[in-house]
């Protein structure tokens, strides 16, 4: 199955993409295990405090992903 992810912010600086695609099979397709494959991809990551939404809804990680999923890594943002 084919999964979009999104960065943004300082994560899209960080993967130098604001997007791109990951093509996971059906026993691999934990929303934990694709953030595993990421901050292995792009260890600096790991130093930055993040959320993870999946189709525009905060989610628990353990949850299982479906084709065509946009997943967006969301690093905290300041605000007022």
């Amino acid at each position: 199955m084919e999964i979009t992810v999104k960065y943004f912010g300082i994560l899209a600086d960080i993967t130098k993409k604001k997007e791109e695609s990951f093509f996971i099979d059906d026993e691999s397709n934990t929303l934990k295990l694709l953030q595993s494959k990421i901050e292995i991809k792009y260890p600096k990551i790991l130093v930055i405090n993040y959320s993870i939404a999946v189709n525009k809804k905060f989610l628990q990680n353990d949850i299982s992903l479906k084709n065509n999923d946009i997943i967006a890594f969301l690093p905290q943002f300041a605000g007022g």
